[in-house]
């Protein structure tokens, strides 16, 4: 997840694939090992019981029906320390490329309780290697996956967003040996599409204290909370965006047929996602984060909530999410900048209302000004070619156009000195795009001669000093 501590810091192959995607949409199967699958809960229980009850030595075997030297290793993965998962996880892929498929059918149900606590691991060599031994698993039971897509498909989402890339890819990789075509893919996310949404939901209910049941050190359960929390939040935005917007599908931009089933997906994704932004009281909770990966993770919900579903944004929540959206000016921090102006972009035309439903000057001006004379707080690259297009969605009647623009350029150029040099240039790129627009639309803001020709001047003046002088 961050720093390790005693460890650094990230197989394809399959036969048949075709057979196994053939039958996701048929899994609704009447096999007593489909049944069992899916009585498994969230936690790992069946009914009252868990699935790997205690044993009462280390090496006593609590899966009487599941292969000796496999239940050995699925027993070792609950340990605390890295090395023994790492040890186990290693032994377990050998293994599974050894035993029949009869044999490895049978640990399923216990691999998936296992899989959902490794990915919360603190460890990322744990959370790799766990993926490397999800991808053999897959390629070696094919087709007998299906009946337990449901039950492993929230957690295997999740782990698409993994904040460190190595495991991320290897999330992905995992995934693409069970279904090598993005059709295929995209059929399992439709198929359980309700399993994903319940596993992201209850992951948003997370705490620091709930997230382990073992001694962990402060610091490894905050920076596990923020890991959960902002991957969780990135694979609703994600979800939302493959299985509502039709036109633009993240990570499967090929398909264009509509997949059986995805209108009904659509209407669950829309039930999810506004009962989440009800629960979750518009997420602005999660924006207050002290945590710069929750909060960027949190502006992209925003963004993909706004954009799919426009409709659960009304007169009750509209004052609140323009004061969050529309004041974020205040975030300092520059990883955040992109995302929070893909939803201040997108929110300023969507709902131009959303201005006049707050003080303008209090809640979105004065933070913007701020921002401006501050350099975009080091975001110069992502924010100042942001401008123009900022300039653009500000609905006329929110502001006065002769103050408005002339507290912009004074800012914008306050702020140029604390830009470095190659920031330098891609401000006079900005400067130069935001002035030209002022010229073009002077009218739509009803802009006076002498406030064109105090930003000519200001444009001329920095176009002919030197850069040495900047």
């Amino acid at each position: 997840m961050g720093r390790q501590k005693g460890d650094a810091a990230r197989t394809k192959s399959r036969p048949s694939s075709s057979s196994l995607a053939a039958s996701l949409l048929t899994s609704a199967s009447s096999s007593s090992a489909a049944t069992a699958a899916a009585a498994v809960g969230f936690g790992g229980y069946v009914g009252s019981s868990r699935l790997d009850p205690s044993p009462s030595t280390d090496d006593s075997l609590p899966f009487p029906d599941v292969d000796s030297e496999i239940a050995v290793h699925l027993k070792r993965l609950g340990r605390k320390d890295p090395t023994t998962k790492l040890k186990a996880l290693a032994a377990l892929s050998v293994m599974l490329q050894q035993k029949s498929t009869k044999d490895i059918v049978l640990i399923v149900p216990q691999w998936a309780f296992e899989y959902k606590k490794l990915l919360m691991d603190y460890n990322r060599e744990v959370r790799r290697a766990t993926h490397d031994t999800m991808t053999t698993l897959v390629t070696s039971i094919g087709r007998d996956l299906a009946p337990h897509l449901k039950t492993l498909m929230g957690p295997w989402w999740f782990a698409q967003f993994d904040p460190a890339s190595e495991v991320s890819q290897a999330a992905k990789r995992s995934l693409q040996a069970a279904f090598p075509a993005q059709e295929k893919r995209l059929d399992a996310l439709i198929l359980c599409t309700t399993e994903i949404f319940m596993y992201l939901e209850e992951n948003l209910k997370l705490t620091p204290q709930n997230l382990s049941d073992k001694a962990t050190a402060l610091d490894e359960l905050e920076e596990i909370y923020q890991q959960v929390i902002s991957s969780t939040l990135l694979a609703l935005a994600t979800l939302l965006d493959v299985l509502i917007c039709q036109q633009e599908r993240p990570g499967f931009e090929n398909i264009t047929a509509e997949p059986k089933h995805a209108a009904k997906a659509r209407e669950t994704a829309v039930s999810f996602a506004e009962r989440l932004l009800i629960d979750h009281k518009n997420f602005l909770d999660f924006l207050k984060s002290q945590r710069p990966a929750i909060r960027s993770a949190t502006y992209s919900v925003l963004k993909s909530l706004i954009k799919n579903i426009p409709k659960a944004i009304n007169d009750g929540n509209i004052k609140a999410l323009a004061g969050a959206i529309l004041g974020a000016f205040n975030e300092k921090e520059p990883t955040c900048h992109h995302s929070m102006w893909d939803v201040i972009l997108l929110f300023s035309r969507r709902f131009p209302d959303g201005w006049t439903s707050i003080n303008v000057q209090k809640g979105i001006l004065n933070p913007f000004w701020n921002f401006l004379r501050n350099g975009c707080f080091g975001s110069q690259q992502i924010s100042y070619p942001a401008l123009v297009l900022f300039l653009d969605s500000v609905p006329p009647k929110a502001i006065e156009g002769d103050k408005f623009f002339l507290e912009f350029f004074k800012n914008f150029w306050i702020g140029k000195r604390t830009s470095l040099s190659p920031d330098r240039i891609t401000f006079f790129q900005a400067f130069k795009e935001c002035f030209l627009w002022s010229l073009k639309n002077a009218s739509r803001y009803k802009l006076s001669l002498s406030l064109q020709l105090s930003a000519f001047r200001r444009h001329i003046h920095f176009c002919t000093r030197p850069w040495t002088s900047l």
